[in-house]
């Protein structure tokens, strides 16, 4: 458990210090477990325990922020100098503004039907070596197989000097695959990650064997009888892996306020987006993406952020019109706004900033058939293999896994590597139908310096793009 008694001896000297904006304090402690599977064998077992703290101190001139790996009150005593001395010496043109945020007090966790730390080194072991029975079962040639599983506990505590209190605990589960596939001399490979918040129990609904096992199926397919595209137009069926990581890099990045701003300039790339776009058309009435903390059992599920500010869905594109920025405090009082719940870090040594947790295109009112049929002459983008865009978010380039031809209204053979190359505002304008399901994928996203990597889903429905240019 976590000592409160520290944070608020830490919160006492921090607020005895002088007039400031805000003071906040955050401990945290973490369990974790680690197994992996390389080629049927077991390959690494580990778990890990940590427990830190950190202080932020905002004054007028600028932000301090100081952490430690040890909880007590002397620690704490040393973290608040140093973060005043941060803070002091910051040198803005500009004061620093928070919006101002209702004071919380708040005790929230996702709840597990089986805890993580009660399953056994060997029913880990047992799972993964399920899934890797599935990929060899399938008959075909299957190299460099690894499977990874991690889960743990994370117990936070916020205090800041406004009043709020929020302490947390989330159990997260996470697994990745990589598989290789040869065949004629040829190799395609596979990536693939899911991800939950709770206990054991969430790796039923993952249906992660049968997927694998129809993943092997499709990669030897599409090496034996895939066919290149022919540069030209085309109408394209994005299906939700491919619809989540355009909404993730094309919607979501660009709309962090941060980056808007150009904090993140020198770290993970600025935006095309400015602080004056917003009600601005990027897409047609088609486009609305959201960002969703509160999916139960997501894998970026939490209930407050960590400013302490309610989490709620984020509409960044409605109908087409850029609608919402992802702020946290210090974005959204520098753009007169109000945080909607978008600070989170890594781990208690890296300062909240401002992140997605589950981004996804909204759906729409059409069967996935109907999008199929609708496509005389098309290609249909299941699934991608790489992404590249650039640190604007505004070109960008997909490559397909799996992908195939789509003629008179039906799905024909396997294509391979199809390339899709084109910007946001083409990409989001040229959608002009989407399904009525949407189906999630985990990820995790990295940003920041020192980097940060978030759990986090990205999705959607299957989406259809008129007359794109693809080769």
């Amino acid at each position: 458990m976590i000592d409160e008694d520290v944070a608020e001896h830490m919160l006492d000297l921090a607020t005895a210090k002088g007039p400031l904006v805000l003071a906040e304090v955050r401990l945290e402690t973490s369990d974790r477990r680690n197994m992996t599977v390389k080629q049927g064998e077991v390959h690494s077992v580990s778990t890990s325990s940590d427990a830190g703290m950190n202080v932020r101190i905002v004054l007028d001139t600028g932000i301090g922020f100081a952490s430690t790996n040890s909880i007590s009150k002397s620690s704490g005593a040393v973290l608040v100098r140093k973060a005043l001395g941060l803070a002091k010496a910051g040198k803005r043109k500009r004061k620093v503004k928070l919006s101002r945020e209702k004071a919380v007090t708040a005790d929230w966790k996702v709840p597990q039907k089986r805890p993580l730390r009660d399953v056994s080194d060997e029913e880990r072991m047992s799972y993964l070596n399920s899934l890797d029975a599935a990929v060899m079962d399938s008959g075909s040639k299957v190299q460099g197989r690894y499977f990874d599983i991690a889960d743990g506990e994370v117990e936070r505590l916020l205090l800041n000097s406004e009043g709020t209190r929020v302490r947390s605990q989330v159990p997260i589960i996470r697994m990745f695959s990589f598989n290789m596939v040869s065949s004629k001399g040829q190799s395609e490979q596979s990536f693939r990650e899911w991800g939950s918040t709770g206990g054991w129990e969430r790796i039923d609904g993952w249906g992660a064997a049968p997927a694998l096992s129809e993943e092997i199926r499709v990669l030897k397919d599409l090496i034996d009888h895939g066919k290149a595209v022919k540069p030209g137009s085309y109408d394209l069926l994005c299906g939700p892996e491919v619809a989540g990581i355009a909404a993730h890099e094309s919607c979501g990045h660009p709309m962090e306020a941060d980056r808007i701003l150009g904090r993140e300039m020198s770290q993970a790339g600025k935006s095309f987006v400015k602080p004056d776009m917003l009600g601005e058309v990027i897409g047609s009435k088609h486009a609305t993406v959201i960002d969703d903390p509160t999916v139960p059992g997501s894998y970026g599920y939490y209930e407050y952020d960590q400013e302490g500010v309610r989490a709620k869905p984020r509409f960044l594109y409605r109908k087409g019109v850029i609608n919402e920025f992802l702020h946290n405090r210090e974005t959204a009082g520098a753009l007169g706004s109000k945080s909607n719940g978008s600070s989170r870090s890594e781990v208690y040594s890296k300062e909240p900033i401002t992140r997605m947790a589950n981004t996804f295109v909204a759906p729409g009112d059409q069967g996935e058939d109907e999008l199929v049929q609708s496509v005389r002459d098309g290609v249909y983008m299941k699934s991608f293999t790489e992404w590249n865009i650039d640190d604007k978010r505004y070109n960008q380039k997909y490559v397909s896994r799996e992908a195939y031809f789509v003629k008179g209204g039906r799905i024909a053979g396997p294509a391979r590597g199809c390339v899709l190359e084109i910007t946001t505002p083409r990409f989001w304008k040229s959608l002009d139908g989407v399904s009525d399901k949407v189906e999630f994928v985990a990820a995790e996203c990295g940003k920041g310096d020192p980097i940060q990597g978030m759990e986090v889903l990205t999705g959607g429905p299957m989406l259809r793009l008129r007359g794109v240019h693809l080769k």
